[in-house]
């Protein structure tokens, strides 16, 4: 192990390998592009969303984010749901194919886990996991407060690295 390396650093590469592995095979096995992807995991995940509030989850500016959901809805993955308080407003959420594709994604992006892992040796599976789910909880925990120190006028995290 090189210990030369910084946490941040090693960090910042795992995540780097994992995305650009994730962007390849999803687009070569399941013929969608990463921003579409990410559009359909993150609905699948938080459910009927407004335009404003998908493009603060996927960290990518309303008009990218608009056109990437015009896409989906023309392909028959997303809908459009006017809202009942105001008319100007609509909710996304995935339709019944958005939802078969998104569940053909996990199955697709499961299997490149599975085989990253059997790059491991199986007596450190566990710690890995263990060790995954420590980081998915810091992570959380700084998000959750990143959103929570929110500057109004710009509407961007106003949150100070340390």
């Amino acid at each position: 192990m090189r210990s030369h390396v910084s946490a941040g650093a090693l960090l910042r590469e795992v995540a780097r390998l994992h995305v650009q592995l994730q962007r390849n095979c999803v687009a070569y096995c399941g013929g969608t592009t990463s921003t579409q992807c990410t559009v359909l995991t993150e609905l699948g995940r938080s459910g009927q969303v407004t335009l404003a509030e998908l493009s603060r989850r996927i960290g990518l500016d309303k008009g990218w984010t608009s056109r990437a959901i015009e896409q989906l809805v023309q392909e028959g993955l997303v809908e459009k749901i006017p809202s009942t308080r105001d008319r100007r407003t609509v909710q996304l959420s995935l339709s019944a194919a958005g939802e078969a594709r998104l569940a053909e994604l996990n199955r697709t992006l499961n299997d490149l886990a599975t085989q990253t892992f059997e790059h491991i040796p199986a007596a450190q599976h566990e710690m890995v996991r263990s060790s995954l789910e420590l980081l998915q909880q810091a992570l959380q925990t700084l998000t959750t407060e990143a959103g929570t120190c929110e500057n109004t006028d710009q509407g961007e995290a106003a949150c100070e690295c340390e």
